[in-house]
């Protein structure tokens, strides 16, 4: 029984390692330039600030997600969707670790990275548009 127990916060405590070294990753990434997205995104700089969602079609929590992103590109929301396994180089050259991830992406350069499923009125929030969701 006390093996059980180890083993249980033995994995607890690496999944909580795991996750602080995510953030951790998606923070060293800010500031850096979004140039790599410009090669597979061309309008994305001409956008002030823009959404580019980072997903992969094998990703399970990614499906919900992508009927998210869908609807925000409907409503003409500056949101983008970038199929990292398409696009290995870009993804490795942005420091995408997993997927979903969003970037935020302001004059050039990456101002937000942010890890997991998300709602359309989180990202209309990180885009500052003050609709909510319907």
């Amino acid at each position: 029984m006390e093996l059980l127990v180890y083993a249980v916060l033995g994995l607890g405590a690496t999944w909580i390692l795991y996750i602080g070294y995510m953030n951790v990753a998606t923070r060293a990434a800010e500031g850096r330039s979004a140039a790599p997205l410009s090669a597979v995104f061309p309008e994305i700089g001409k956008v002030g600030k823009a959404l580019v969602y980072c997903y992969s079609p094998m990703c399970g929590p990614c499906r919900p997600m992508s009927r998210e992103v869908d609807s925000l590109i409907d409503d003409g929301a500056p949101v983008y969707k970038l199929d990292i396994s398409e696009h290995p180089e870009t993804s490795r050259e942005l420091g995408i670790r997993a997927t979903p991830t969003l970037v935020l992406v302001e004059n050039g350069s990456i101002a937000r990275m942010v890890l997991g499923v998300k709602m359309a009125e989180f990202m209309r929030d990180l885009l500052g548009d003050q609709r909510t969701a319907s």
